[in-house]
């Protein structure tokens, strides 16, 4: 039906719905990521298949009952809960509490939190972030930031798609001035921007900590002064400014 929205795939035609069965509960847990909202989901799921295989026939085709409706999504609400629950031990919230199962990397000496040298966690994010001052505008820009890096993704699949099935049905002129054209500035702009997203979480900026660039004044410098770096930065790609 999301599918249908925009437009219906022509007979022989590369159906994007078969990727959506799995890409749209993924982004639906990414932004619901939590244990204990995705672990009811999995159960509502669960009942839903069984009641499936145990209803009658006029259960399953009354098309006025409520229960017959939920009959057509039960796979997917079992999905939205499995990618939801997942997403949620990657955040560590459980019902907008932190868990702490992994333990932590930092040690905690009144208000001063030390990390660990060469601490790693297991998995999801260390739970003394939610204590920080700063926690909200941390855990927003980092779920943003995969956000965006996702939504590109995604974006470019459905372009390649496209490309696939203008080669098959023999559409030179939409392969070379459609396809091409919107590949093409989608990876200059965005897949770019997913570049500096990256680089810059892997970029070491101990001791150098103000002159991390921003990647929304990259991106209009981009535009407006020809790819100059923002004065007082270091650059994210080519010289790294530790010499400076």
């Amino acid at each position: 039906m999301v599918v249908d929205l925009f437009d219906i795939p022509q007979y022989k035609e590369m159906n994007p719905g078969l990727f959506t069965c799995i890409t749209f509960p993924f982004l639906f847990g990414v932004m619901f990521g939590d244990i204990c909202h995705g672990s009811l989901l999995i159960i509502v799921g669960l009942i839903l298949i069984f009641l499936r295989k145990r209803a009658t026939p006029k259960e399953v085709l009354d098309q006025e009952s409520f229960l017959s409706s939920l009959f057509k999504v039960r796979h997917v609400i079992l999905l939205l809960g499995i990618f939801s629950t997942y997403c949620g031990v990657l955040y560590n919230d459980f019902a907008s509490i932190p868990l702490s199962v992994f333990g932590t990397c930092y040690k905690i000496q009144g208000e001063k939190a030390t990390q660990e040298p060469g601490c790693v966690m297991a998995t999801g994010i260390d739970t003394v972030w939610y204590l920080a001052s700063n926690e909200l505008a941390y855990i927003n820009s980092m779920k943003m930031k995969i956000a965006v890096i996702l939504g590109v993704v995604h974006m470019t699949v459905g372009i390649v798609l496209r490309g696939i099935n203008n080669l098959y049905f023999g559409k030179k002129v939409d392969f070379a001035f459609e396809f091409l054209p919107q590949l093409i500035i989608l990876l200059a702009m965005f897949g770019y921007m997913d570049g500096l997203i990256i680089t810059k979480w892997l970029t070491d900026f101990t001791g150098r900590e103000g002159k991390a660039p921003s990647i929304i004044q990259t991106m209009i410098a981009m535009f407006i002064s020809m790819g100059a770096i923002p004065e007082g930065t270091d650059p994210l790609i080519g010289d790294s400014g530790k010499d400076q």
